[in-house]
């Protein structure tokens, strides 16, 4: 299970960065003309494209038991499949929100309805259960499902994938016991420390290069929080022969 969590991370982080170094390129990129505002263009769909890569990739690869990078050809053929799941996920994250907001704008007409009712003043517990439930739903549900989406594309017929069975299947309670502790503990319990330094450390070259240090740390634990998911969404999906690494 280590070796190969820690290649698809490694992979996966690898790859990521190169999308941000062309997203980087974008923002630096002065659109005065046709030829520069074509170059903005096409690193944006770079970028794009090197994140959706990366990621299905890695998750053939767990399927069929190959390293990612032998599977960035099947993972670019399966780019439409991945954009459709991503458009599903995006209206049921993007929905979650949507109520969030639209609950706080109207959290303060729930408690005087609720003393009217039933004479029920103590109604913090129901503004912090929404609010929890939206974050376990954008946090841990849509995690889950991205990552059974994809052990879906690369294992199943594109049938499964587009009757939306992996949504069902993204509740296995593994895969969601999994993708709830690699959150907390590799992404939310170190972003705890983002703004922590040692109160010795000299305001110096020593000071960028432990922050440049600490945050490739973080960025490299939240791979692995999602590798682990990957990781454990193909397990879910029977190999072509043998068991998974």
């Amino acid at each position: 299970m280590i070796a190969p969590v820690l290649r698809i991370a490694l992979w996966i982080g690898i790859v990521d960065a190169l999308a941000g170094a062309a997203l980087l390129g974008f923002l630096y990129t002065p659109e005065s003309n046709v030829l520069m505002l074509a170059l903005s263009v096409l690193l944006v769909v770079l970028a794009a494209g090197l994140l959706l890569v990366s990621s299905t990739s890695a998750a053939h690869g767990l399927v069929h038991r190959q390293p990612p990078w032998a599977s960035v050809g099947a993972a670019a053929r399966d780019l439409p499949l991945v954009v459709v799941v991503l458009v599903v996920i995006g209206v049921i994250c993007g929905g979650a929100g949507f109520f969030e907001s639209w609950w706080m704008a109207r959290g303060g007409e729930f408690d005087p309805a609720a003393i009217a009712a039933g004479d029920i003043t103590r109604t913090g517990w129901v503004h912090s259960a929404v609010h929890w439930i939206v974050v376990l739903i954008q946090w841990v549900l849509v995690p889950a499902w991205f990552a059974t989406a994809l052990a879906w594309i690369a294992g199943y017929d594109r049938r499964d994938v587009l009757t939306m069975k992996w949504l069902t299947a993204g509740l296995d309670w593994r895969l969601l016991v999994v993708t709830l502790l690699g959150v907390a503990v590799f992404v939310w319990l170190p972003w705890h420390y983002v703004y922590w330094r040692p109160r010795a450390l000299p305001a110096s070259t020593i000071e960028a290069v432990f922050i440049g240090a600490k945050l490739a740390a973080m960025y490299m634990l939240s791979q692995v929080a999602w590798a682990l998911s990957l990781w454990t969404a193909a397990r879910m999906v029977p190999p072509p022969a043998g068991p998974l690494p």
